[in-house]
């Protein structure tokens, strides 16, 4: 008899699933696929319009080049030639301050500062605060943490504040790293968001001399001794010259629609049937059945690639569903404006800027014409707003496009100056799209994947769990597809 061909059924269509299909065709060629997504088109939060001459990225519009899974996925597609670099002034990003917008200093890694005169010379903090950001290398480990505080876990906002102090943290650290998860520094958990800097901290006793001993082991350099001979060589690191580097943004001619689309069309037989949201799974005697829109899909492995609390409403009750629920989500809106140059009283350097809690309704804003080329005519101004996310007084869910426009537009003109009459304006909402890993998130995570090792042939993966990257899930598609296909 004819041996069965093994069949996965993949729930999801955004960059996970669709990545995941396309590692599982590749190693696992005779493997029958199968994808539901519930929207009428794949992608998830990755879009990319165009209206008139300008590009429009509705969700990231960029992965980061430090994390190689993504761009490894885009050279396997044949996209090469596509990717692009951010263009040198969008090195400068500013932060709100009391109605204007400040620079940031360069040299400023997760918030970390690497060069010593641009800290100095910048006026975002107090010279008290710019002298305890630098007072960190040389405080010792576990510096400020109370004696029953969780030794395994921390909030971001803790762990800046006891090491950089509580006003870098804050007017722009904590800010700028809970911006990227659109979400409450005070909750989110950096074990599951920004682990290196607690590592930096254990390993080496403080994270700037723990960030400098990662940047000399890069470079082939030793590890000097302590005392004297580590404040010596910590100020040489701070004091050293800028260097041209290459940016650690990278995205694609087109925008990052170009990867979805590529994707999409790379798997071959595999069927994608969008507008089908599987209404429920639940396991057999030979392997998993998916029921969606009146239909059964029968499986021997079930990859949940959608969200969170989507996977567990159609997961029977018990405790992955319990668990998949309790993971956070938050809804953001990105609002964008074309405006003609002539209009704009001054036109805004730098990629764009963050807004810290209290000072104002935006939560970050970016120059897109500014970070990339050809993503707007000449003589224009492409702009972009970011709404709501955990921790801010809007609740972009119970606001119109219109109410939204007025708003961004009025934040932006305040902090930037006069922008003119928009040519264009556009709204993206992502309502509940944006994961939240609280704390406590790295536990919930062993105890998914605990509870999942009693599940053969099912998998999770996505922004909600191992990092909410594009490179993120990228990895993490790759990891479910070689567990698939080494499953016989």
């Amino acid at each position: 008899m004819t041996k069965p061909k093994p069949s996965v059924v993949i729930i999801g269509g955004g960059i996970t699933g669709l990545t995941t299909a396309h590692y599982v065709r590749l190693l696992r060629p005779e493997t029958k696929i199968t994808l539901l997504e519930r929207a009428t088109r794949v992608g998830g939060n990755i879009r990319t319009e165009q209206v008139r001459e300008f590009v429009l990225d509705a969700g990231p519009d960029s992965f980061l080049r430090t994390k190689p899974a993504a761009l490894a996925l885009c050279k396997e597609l044949g996209l090469e030639r596509e990717l692009v670099s951010s263009q040198p002034a969008a090195a400068r990003v500013s932060v709100a301050r009391a109605g204007r917008l400040e620079p940031i200093p360069e040299g400023l890694v997760l918030g970390v500062p690497t060069r010593l005169g641009p800290l100095v010379r910048g006026r975002f903090l107090s010279l008290g605060g710019r002298l305890r950001m630098l007072a960190e290398a040389f405080l010792p480990r576990g510096f400020g943490r109370s004696g029953d505080s969780d030794v395994d876990d921390e909030s971001i906002l803790s762990f800046i504040t006891r090491r950089f102090g509580r006003e870098a943290a804050e007017r722009f650290v904590a800010p700028l790293l809970a911006g990227i998860y659109a979400g409450d520094a005070s909750r989110l958990s950096l074990a599951a968001t920004f682990p290196q800097l607690g590592a930096f901290e254990q390993r080496s006793g403080s994270v700037t001399w723990g960030l400098l001993m990662a940047q000399q082991a890069q470079l082939g350099g030793g590890q000097p001794a302590l005392g004297f001979a580590r404040l010596c060589a910590a100020l040489k690191w701070l004091q050293r010259p800028k260097r041209a580097q290459e940016s650690p943004f990278v995205s694609l001619r087109g925008g990052m629609g170009t990867l979805i689309a590529q994707l999409a069309s790379s798997l071959g037989e595999a069927r994608i049937l969008t507008g089908q949201g599987a209404d429920a799974i639940e396991r057999t005697a030979s392997g998993w059945s998916v029921s969606a829109g009146g239909r059964r899909f029968e499986a021997d492995q079930v990859v949940l690639a959608s969200q969170a609390h989507f996977a567990a409403g159609i997961l029977p009750p018990g405790e992955l569903a319990r668990e998949l629920r309790a993971i956070r989500y938050t809804s953001t809106a990105t609002v964008f404006f074309g405006f003609d140059e002539r209009g704009v009283a001054c036109r805004p350097e730098g990629s764009g800027f963050i807004v810290p809690p209290g000072e104002g309704i935006l939560r970050a804003g970016t120059w897109i014409s500014n970070k990339w080329a050809g993503r707007a005519p000449d003589g224009s101004l492409l702009a972009r707003a970011f709404l709501g996310g955990d921790g801010t007084s809007l609740d972009i869910t119970r606001e119109d496009d219109e109410t939204l426009v007025r708003l961004s537009l009025l934040e932006l003109e305040r902090l930037a100056g006069r922008l003119g009459e928009p040519r264009f304006t556009r709204v993206h909402r992502h309502t509940g799209s944006n994961p939240q890993p609280s704390l406590g998130h790295r536990a919930r995570l062993t105890r998914i994947e605990a509870t999942l090792r009693t599940l053969p042939g099912l998998h999770v993966a996505g922004a909600a769990y191992d990092g909410v990257s594009i490179a993120d899930c990228v990895r993490q598609a790759r990891a479910v597809a070689e567990r698939i296909a080494s499953a016989g």
